[in-house]
């Protein structure tokens, strides 16, 4: 029986030292590795035929020509080919040149052996396309289902398919926060389009973490204060991204605002009181309700009374107390059924 070919992995950086250790690192796992130290001779590599290439890692400030134009260039010849950028540069301008530009992913320098395995491994398993083909069904039926408006909901399912899929791993969580800000909504007394735009505010809301490095997104232990501001920029990225469709400017506006506090010591801009969105003030309630009443690596989930209590706590400094009033009366029963309709894990 013949052994099956192995995956074959293209790095591009001008520096020997990081070259040399991403290619150990692969070719342990078992990866063909093929080494370059500028951009012009990769494509020149992947022009030739049958030369494999299974996925690309490349640096983005080379000599000559540089990472991103590298990756355009690879798009416009494979647009499936992954291409995975691993640079020590983050600023958003870059992250959002990096996404438009088609980036698959992210990693930020310096990188542990674990993360490229990791990412790599994520990007060439078998079964990777067809859990992306689910993931673009189940998003376009409940964009259906919630818009009522083919139109719209095709239009957010290509602004995940621009973005890639891949990177939005927390689709269950949105779903329950977009359904408990519509509850909210409604008992705060928005209606109708008020409505929709802020249940698909709440759903995209944490779309810019698909422009944070995947080794600061997912990092197990605490962030640095350098990663703790790369991850801070993830609001500002997917403002970016959505404020550039005319028909989700309501929407960008609670992506941009949903980290502010009442109390003007949230970011990215640290607007305080009624400066931010009511969209945004309720979506922070009920984020804090689902972190509060879901599990985590460090403690079990904890009842919704639970979270009524904590949340009370810090109304008027990180809540709006009026919200914080509203939000306190509405029956535990149906923040409970939204809960069931969305769990984290899908039979």
């Amino acid at each position: 029986m013949a052994t099956p070919p192995r995956s074959t992995v293209l790095v591009v950086d001008d520096e020997k030292g990081i070259r040399d250790y991403l290619a150990e690192v692969l070719r342990f796992e078992g990866y063909e590795c093929r080494c370059f130290s500028e951009s012009l001779s990769a494509l020149a590599y992947l022009a030739e035929q049958n030369r494999p290439a299974d996925l690309i890692l490349a640096d983005i400030r080379m000599p000559g020509m540089n990472g991103i134009d590298l990756l355009r260039e690879v798009k416009s010849r494979q647009p499936g080919l992954p291409v995975i950028l691993v640079s020590g540069l983050y600023e958003l301008a870059l992250a959002l040149d990096a996404l438009e530009a088609g980036a698959d992913d992210y990693l930020k320098k310096p990188v542990k052996p674990s993360d490229v395995v990791t990412l790599v491994g994520k990007y060439l398993q078998k079964d990777a396309r067809r859990h992306e083909e689910e993931f673009k069904e189940a998003l376009r039926l409940f964009l259906n289902a919630r818009t009522g408006n083919r139109e719209s909901a095709e239009s957010l399912a290509e602004v995940f398919r621009m973005l890639g899929f891949r990177r939005y791993e927390t689709f269950q969580h949105s779903k329950r926060v977009a359904a408990y800000s519509r509850l909210f909504g409604g008992h705060w007394g928005l209606t109708g389009t008020e409505l929709d735009h802020l249940e698909l505010g709440a759903l995209l809301h944490d779309i810019g973490k698909i422009g944070i490095p995947r080794n600061v997104l997912l990092k197990p232990d605490s962030l640095n204060e350098e990663e703790w501001r790369v991850m801070k920029a993830h609001p500002q990225i997917g403002y970016g991204l959505l404020s550039e469709f005319p028909a989700f400017q309501e929407e960008a506006r609670i992506v941009l605002c949903h980290h502010e506090r009442f109390d003007g010591k949230g970011y990215p801009r640290g607007k305080s009181g009624r400066e931010i969105p009511v969209g945004a003030r309720i979506f922070s309630i009920v984020d804090t309700l689902d972190a509060i009443t879901s599990d985590r690596p460090y403690r079990a989930a904890q009842s919704f009374s639970k979270a009524q209590q904590e949340i009370e706590k810090v109304s008027g400094t990180q809540f709006d107390p009026l919200l914080v009033d509203v939000f306190e009366r509405i029956p535990v029963e149906e923040l409970r059924e939204i809960k069931l309709l969305y769990p984290d894990e899908i039979s």
